[in-house]
């Protein structure tokens, strides 16, 4: 079958035969007429054919003229390429012969100067040989160490406000109320510390309208350097005013010691302004505690009475006891409270303290369970401790307390200004972070939600040339956030620091015995009464406490708290047993409150006080234990000098007043403040620089004088020198001369035979009793 495409091709049709026409009369023959036309064409043929031929032939006359001429230019372009390349090559000749001829002449000359005598050449010079040596090469020049002009920091971390830690200010000289500073003069204190000197400007409230708002704060400042009473001041300072009593300040820290610190310090500020303040911790029922700080009224409103008895109906009514639409707990507690209400009237809450010191833990049940409990009255956030309460965080606490602070339920007057259109005020909470060691993870920080924050930070002048109060410095590679990778810390400019080696170990207690009695117990009691008899010593008074104290720093006491959560998160607070000892409590919160107030100047700081106290820190409660039986029975005078202090046995607050050698786990690092307590020793050595800040910050507070010793072994020397003694980031005085190396030995002779036999014989009596005791619970089992 052909393509569609296929050539079309007609039908054949028979030819169809037409008779030739007639001959005209009077024509030619038809004959001759086809000769001649013949002959006619066959001219025309002959012509064109020799115009033709007469064509081609001159075309081929012009190719043949043009292939000749371009054949003579090319040979004329050829000569001149010759000539060129001629030409090139004789110049090439010319240089080359030139050049030999100049060598040729030199080498002729060196030839006839070298055959003439060295006493006939003149202007000759001494061939100098060289071995296979290095060449000499130019001096290097030094390259100048690389300063980074960036940070990866957020600019208020990287470029902080530096304070010198001798910094002092006037109280008179800070804004605050007249009322305040004279109570703070009749106690005898007129100036305040550093830290104190730079947060209150800061804090305090703007003096006019056309001042900068205020932003967050964030503290690093050394223990013992007066934070408490640095933003307790400003904060009494801004609510003194208030005539209504809502809950506008939070405080959270730790530990229940710190909370009743805080208390003493905030109710000796608060004194004549009427200011209410609580606290959340756990010493009372949660019940009891609820009802202090919430205060339950009733309110005259028939049609909300009316839905809330349609709610209360519904919810009794169903079978589960609890209807659909009142799943939210805090609606339960106030269906339950309607029902005992008078006709038309609902319940209505109200906060019953102005300031609330409380447990983060504490802080969270009381949101989730108490009816009424808010925080949209907040002004102030204090968290103190920020390091230890951001790493444990709780319950979540943080992302809890934030999301309660800003809760968007508004007021009458803000519902108000909502319904007519009008600017409403843009509510901020101050918040103030503080902590001897601050931490610099933007992470941990940034989860606060601070606004156009700022960090203080108290540091040694030693490193940080002649800052002034207030001043922001630019960041050096001494500055304490200059090194970006490491955390970094400051210890009090008036501690001494000391490290003892003790060997293998094996002689570790008698070691400490020695040093109690050769240089800190022994010693201080014959230097006092050397001094007495002169007459030129100037003493303490040893039931005073540091009246400048920390928050982190409290020897309150504590009952037992109702709240498991609490009890979980404090698990680093100093004890949990039941008060029975009245009298130690009472002389102790007497001194708490005391301990609020800045102490005096350095001029008036006693450095000899007329009782001292020792703090001996060991790695857990079973070494506390031991070393304190290890004591006790070595040197007898001691045992009841001798208390302990672990979570275990015995409370801060129940310290007894004969007591002149405490010895504790870290629970106490943070927990302890006694003016007494001039020396800290570290049986075992700390397990971080961290620990070691807060363990050494127990002593030498607030401007008083205070050594730090720590005993180490053969194993633990290496570590302890480059991570601690020798640590780039720990910011120490000049004063101070950093870490001295002091050898105690042990007696030998008699002397120390007799003590090593005792002590033998008492480590064999504790190895005999701890086999007896495993044998009788293994007979229990």
């Amino acid at each position: 079958m052909a393509p569609l495409y296929a050539r079309y091709i007609p039908p054949k049709t028979k030819p169809v035969d037409h008779a030739p026409a007639p001959p005209q009369a009077g024509s030619e023959p038809a004959e001759e007429t086809t000769i001649k036309t013949k002959l006619q064409r066959n001219g025309e043929r002959e012509n064109t054919t020799k115009r033709r031929r007469s064509h081609e032939e001159e075309a081929t006359r012009k190719k043949k003229k043009i292939r000749k001429s371009e054949q003579d230019r090319d040979a004329q372009n050829a000569d001149e390429k010759k000539e060129k390349v001629k030409k090139v090559k004789k110049e090439k000749h010319t240089a080359v012969l030139s050049k030999f001829e100049k060598a040729t002449g030199r080498a002729q000359e060196q030839i006839s100067t070298a055959d003439q005598p060295a006493d006939q050449a003149v202007g000759a010079e001494a061939a100098v040989l060289h071995d296979l040596t290095p060449l000499p090469q130019p001096p290097r020049v030094p390259t100048p160490e690389y300063v980074p002009s960036f940070s990866s920091l957020p600019k208020w971390l990287s470029k902080p406000i530096f304070v010198s830690p001798t910094t002092t200010t006037p109280f008179v000289d800070l804004p605050l109320h007249p009322r305040t500073t004279s109570h703070l003069a009749r106690k005898g204190y007129t100036e305040a510390f550093a830290v104190q000197s730079a947060l209150l400007p800061l804090l305090l409230p703007p003096s006019s309208d056309a001042d900068p708002p205020l932003g967050d704060i964030c503290v690093s400042a050394p223990t013992g350097s007066g934070k408490t009473l640095a933003y307790m001041l400003p904060m009494i300072e801004s609510l003194r005013n208030r005539i209504v009593t809502k809950l506008r300040g939070v405080i959270v820290v730790p530990t229940r010691e710190l909370v009743t610190q805080a208390l003493n310090t905030a109710t000796l500020c608060a004194a004549s302004s009427g200011l209410k303040i609580g606290t959340a911790v756990g010493y009372q029922s949660f019940t009891t505690e609820q009802a202090t700080l919430v205060k339950k009224g009733r309110r005259y409103d028939p049609e909300a009475w009316v839905e809330l008895q349609e709610k209360a109906k519904r919810r009794r009514d169903s079978v589960l006891g609890r209807s659909s639409d009142s799943e939210d707990e805090s609606e339960e507690r106030i269906l339950d409270d309607v029902l005992y209400m008078l006709h038309g009237h609902v319940p209505e809450y109200a906060a019953n303290v102005d300031i609330l010191v409380c447990t983060p833990g504490r802080l969270v049940e009381h949101l989730k369970s108490t009816t009424g409990f808010t925080l949209d009255d907040v002004e102030w956030l204090v968290i103190d401790e920020a390091d230890r309460l951001l790493d444990q965080s709780f319950q979540e606490w943080v992302e809890v307390v934030l999301g309660a602070l800003s809760s968007s339920k508004m007021d009458a007057r803000q519902m108000f200004l909502y319904k007519t259109r009008r600017v409403q005020e843009q509510r901020h909470v101050r918040k103030i972070i503080l902590s001897a060691t601050m931490t610099k993870d933007v992470n941990k920080l940034t989860s606060l939600r601070l606004r156009r924050p700022r960090m203080v930070i108290v540091k040694g002048v030693e490193e940080q040339s002649s800052p002034k109060n207030g001043e922001e410095q630019p960041v050096t590679e001494t500055s304490s956030f200059a090194n970006e990778d490491r955390e970094s810390f400051e210890l009090p400019i008036t501690l001494q620091e000391y490290a003892v080696p003790v060997g293998d170990g094996a002689e570790k207690p008698l070691c400490l015995l020695k040093l109690l009695q050769t240089r800190i117990l022994e010693a201080h009691a014959q230097r006092t009464r050397t001094d007495n008899e002169n007459g030129n010593a100037t003493v303490d008074n040893p039931d005073d406490t540091d009246p400048s104290s920390d928050s982190d720093d409290s020897l309150s006491s504590a009952s037992t708290s109702s709240s498991s959560s609490d009890a979980e998160f404090e698990s680093d607070s100093l004890s949990n047993a039941s008060d029975n000892s009245s009298s130690d409590r009472d002389r102790l919160d007497d001194a708490d409150i005391e301990s609020s107030l800045p102490v005096p100047p350095p001029k008036q700081v006693v450095t000899i006080p007329n009782v001292k106290t020792v703090l001996v820190f060991a790695s857990n409660t079973d070494s506390a234990t031991r070393l304190a039986h290890l004591l006790s029975t070595l040197y007898p005078s001691y045992a009841s000098k001798i208390s302990t202090l672990t979570k275990s046995t015995s409370r801060a607050s129940q310290i007894p007043q004969s007591s002149r050698i405490l010895i504790s786990t870290d629970r106490a690092s943070r927990g302890l403040d006694l003016s007494s307590l001039t020396h800290v020793i570290n049986y075992d050595v700390p397990r971080s620089l961290k620990s070691y800040v807060h363990r050494v910050g127990r002593t030498a507070r607030a401007g008083r004088v205070g050594e730090a010793w720590t005993l180490f072994d053969e194993r633990e020397g290496r570590w302890f020198w480059n991570e601690i003694a020798r640590a780039k980031n720990l910011g120490r005085s000049v004063v101070s001369k950093g870490v001295q190396r002091v050898k105690v030995e042990v007696p030998t002779g008699e002397e120390g035979a007799e003590l090593r036999d005792r002590y033998g014989r008492v480590l064999q009596e504790m190895k005999e009793v701890v086999a007896g005791g495993r044998g009788r619970n293994a007979q229990g089992t």
